[in-house]
């Protein structure tokens, strides 16, 4: 019910075989700008699974759409890419997709808790409670400005 704890830094060899994978769009969307420090954590539901996946950048197709993925099996172990077809698997049609690798173990994304998540935005919610701010999110008529 939970997404898995795992986490990992990008080896730097693997970064160097990411940057010179092909891909179908003008430009390459990787997971954060300084993607040499950023802290991967495993997108996959905290089940039993044979390895762990982190989304790194998008993949050289875009019809079937695919993302390239950062694999690992433990903090230390070696680290591999999968250029793999994304879920995209939705609650109902106007959702958005699930964003990890077509069949993946465990729930979508959006079938599970994560708490980091849940926690931020109970803290985008209560910063949208702050006095001043609620009129910039209602509508005139209804309390608003």
């Amino acid at each position: 019910m939970y997404r898995c704890e795992a986490r990992t830094l990008l080896d730097s060899d693997v970064q160097a075989t990411a940057e010179l994978m092909p891909t179908a769009f003008d430009s390459i969307e990787w997971v954060s700008e300084s993607v040499g420090e950023y802290l991967f954590r495993c997108e996959v539901e905290d089940v039993p699974h044979d390895h762990h996946a982190a989304f790194l950048r998008n993949g050289a197709s875009s019809e079937p759409c695919t993302d390239v993925y950062l694999c690992w099996r433990d903090e230390s172990g070696p680290q591999w890419l999968a250029d793999g077809e994304v879920c995209l698997r939705a609650e109902n049609p106007m959702a958005s997709g699930c964003t990890i690798f077509r069949g993946h173990p465990g729930r979508c994304d959006w079938e599970y808790i994560d708490p980091s998540m849940v926690a931020a935005q109970a803290e985008a919610d209560q910063s949208v409670r702050e006095p001043g701010l609620p009129h910039l999110f209602t509508s005139p008529g209804k309390g608003g400005a």
